[in-house]
């Protein structure tokens, strides 16, 4: 039996089955080998690429500054603020980082084979884009209403109206007689309002300046003739109306006689009212509002981040709500009322009657402003020649009372705080966190003192021995006869107590000829004379009644003001802003944005914080929210008077 296997015959030359089948396996196998040579080549690469370092630095920054905001050393409110505001250079720094990466790589690794890279994952890549949205949003929240990217990226509608074509400009005048005893009502869409009770005629003049923007003279005309103030009378006031149109603007400039109580709404514009002696309130939406040589109440609320509200020689209270940038307050005779938010220099300066000023992140009370108040956008706050009681409540900031009459209470952290007190000294508190305390006192002054600091030390000028270990140092003891107490708590930071010759605050201005002041339980103080009276008690509340049946009554975070004709201005603990006017009208502002305004004869406009238009139901709601909020603080006025009236009948 054969062992070998028979041979086989060759292929057959010319059987192109077999020849196609050939070249397809050989262009599968350099396939094959083409694959894996390019994945071989790519596992080298992974060898010579390496992660970002953008991933840590992003995480370790903001494990950072969360450490700082939980321990205290940061305002959260602070960072966010500046967080929107200065975000784009987040992606200018890490930028620079990954530059200075590939200089680095590319220097470093120039002769490797393949290229030495870095990359940057998509957790960071993630985060990353995280960030930018966060920051936008703050941006938005800091800017206020129409200044999404806030005030420095601010788009100003003039300027969009520019493209609608050229500015065409126009002036018209009407005069009409003034009802006598009524009220004038204000509401301009686009456009400066400017109101003087100069008007020595019993007339009102009005001079409209219209600017229109379009490319035809024709259009300019037509809208020139449709941009006309419309003049009608309901319920004894007069309401004063200018048509809202597409690139067009009317600037109003308008005389009144001076005891005619005035109502400004200005959408787009500035308010500016002056020489009256009546009541004026006044919204602005994206302005800026200004009073000046107004008798009666000033009442103002801002709806913008960019917008400034200053008022100068005032005779009653001065009110203001809302959310803007600079404050201006100067020769002021009655209280003063401001809540909100505000993101630029605060400025008061000789207020005779009590300020109350709460934020979300200072809470300012005072009797009496003799000097200044200045308070910065960034750590600075400082007060001379003030009457107390004044309470502060604040934080990373740089505190500096100088010359303060009366008792003094101060709650602060991560800044500094610096007292001087004028004659009579009053009671002391002063409780600080991160951050050195220094109390000056009068010579001659007689006070019992109480104060500790950890981890810093104790000097003072009345040989009084400091007690307690290095990481808790404290003083205790009498000075003088006593009296005022005087109590000291920080942490980080050094105390210092000194004594100085300092001369006492002038005496108030005269004020009109008082009948009695009497002094009741609980510190309450009753000042009554010809015009009225005044009722103030330690618990900050304090009503001004007047003769001709206004009052002014502010207590426990609320301001409630009645008018002699029965109408009605509220502000409450959130900032809610209420209105109700005696002809029916009125108006709604929550601190959240939501809007209501309801007209005289009945007509209503309400959006809510996202701009949407509100239901009947809802509107209803929020009205009937605030009305009840209302009556509980008339009730609390009615109260505080009724003991008033008993005991002036005692």
């Amino acid at each position: 039996m054969a062992t070998n296997p028979p041979p086989y015959p060759p292929p057959p030359q010319n059987d192109w089955r077999y020849q196609r089948r050939v070249l397809k396996e050989q262009a599968r196998i350099q396939r094959d080998m083409l694959r894996a040579q390019a994945e071989a080549y790519r596992y080298r690469a992974r060898r010579f690429r390496h992660g970002s370092i953008i991933g840590p630095l992003i995480v370790i920054a903001v494990g950072i500054v969360f450490l700082l905001i939980q321990t205290g050393r940061l305002s959260g409110h602070q960072v966010w603020r500046w967080y929107g505001n200065w975000w784009p250079v987040l992606l200018i720094g890490l930028g620079v980082v990954m530059f200075l990466e590939w200089i680095f790589d590319r220097y470093l690794h120039h002769d490797a084979q393949p290229v030495y890279r870095r990359t940057m994952g998509g957790g960071v890549f993630s985060l990353l884009v995280l960030l930018v949205l966060v920051g936008i949003v703050f941006s938005g929240l800091r800017g206020g209403n129409g200044t999404f990217f806030g005030h420095r990226f601010n788009i100003n509608q003039n300027d969009l109206d520019q493209f609608l074509g050229d500015k065409h400009e126009s002036d018209q005048t009407v005069v009409q007689a003034f009802p006598a005893g009524a009220s004038l009502s204000i509401d301009n869409p686009r456009g400066d309002v400017t109101v003087s009770g100069t008007s020595d005629d019993n007339q009102i003049h009005i001079a409209v300046h219209k600017s229109i923007y379009t490319r035809s003279d024709s259009e300019a005309n037509k809208r020139a003739e449709q941009l006309s103030p419309s003049l009608t009378t309901e319920n004894n006031t007069v309401m004063l109306t200018m048509p809202q149109l597409a690139g067009a603007r009317a600037d109003l400039t308008i005389t009144i006689p001076p005891s005619v109580p005035v109502i400004i709404s200005a959408n787009h514009g500035d308010v500016r009212a002056n020489s009256l002696k009546s009541s004026v309130t006044a919204t602005a939406n994206h302005g800026d509002i200004d009073f000046s040589a107004i008798t009666g109440a000033a009442t103002a609320h801002i709806n913008n981040g960019d917008s400034s509200f200053a008022a100068h020689s005032v005779g009653g209270p001065v009110t203001l709500a809302g959310r803007g940038q600079d404050i201006t307050l100067s020769d002021l005779s009655g209280p003063v009322t401001i809540r909100g938010e505000y993101y630029g220099d605060c400025h008061l300066e000789h207020v005779r009657g009590p300020v109350r000023f709460h934020t979300s992140r200072t809470d300012l009370q005072l009797v009496r402003l003799d000097g200044e108040v200045d308070m910065s956008p960034n750590a600075a706050l400082s007060i001379n020649d003030v009457l107390g009681p004044l309470t502060l409540s604040t934080g990373n900031r740089n505190i500096s009372l100088d010359r303060v009459a009366g008792s003094v209470s101060v709650t602060n952290r991560n800044g500094s705080v610096d007292i001087t007190s004028a004659p009579p000294l009053g009671n002391i508190t002063v409780e600080n966190r991160n951050g050195t305390v220094g109390v000056t006192v009068p010579e001659n002054a007689g006070f019992n003192v109480d104060a500790t600091t950890i981890n810093g030390d104790i000097e003072n000028d009345f040989s009084l021995p400091v007690q307690g270990p290095e990481s808790r140092k404290s003083i205790t003891g009498t000075v003088g006869k006593g009296g005022a107490i005087i109590r000291i708590s920080t942490s980080q930071g050094d105390i210092s107590l000194k004594k100085a010759n300092v001369l006492p605050l002038p005496p108030a201005p005269p004020r009109p000829p008082k009948i009695s002041i009497d002094e009741g339980p609980g510190g309450l103080r009753i000042t009554s004379g010809p015009g009225g009276a005044i009722i103030i008690n330690q618990d900050g509340l304090h009503i001004t009644k007047s003769a001709d049946g206004s009052s002014v009554y502010m207590g426990k975070g609320i301001q409630l003001t009645t008018t002699g004709d029965g109408g009605v201005i509220y502000i409450g603990r959130d900032g809610t802003h209420y209105t109700s006017n005696p002809d029916g009208s009125k108006n709604y502002v929550a601190k959240d944005g939501t809007q209501i305004s309801i007209s005289s004869t009945g007509g209503r406009e309400a959006t809510d914080s996202a701009g949407k238009p509100l239901t009947n139901a809802q509107i209803d709601e929020h009205l009937r929210k605030a009305e009840a909020e209302v009556k509980q603080a008339a009730a609390q006025r009615d109260n505080a008077i009724r003991k008033y009236d008993a005991k002036q009948n005692r």
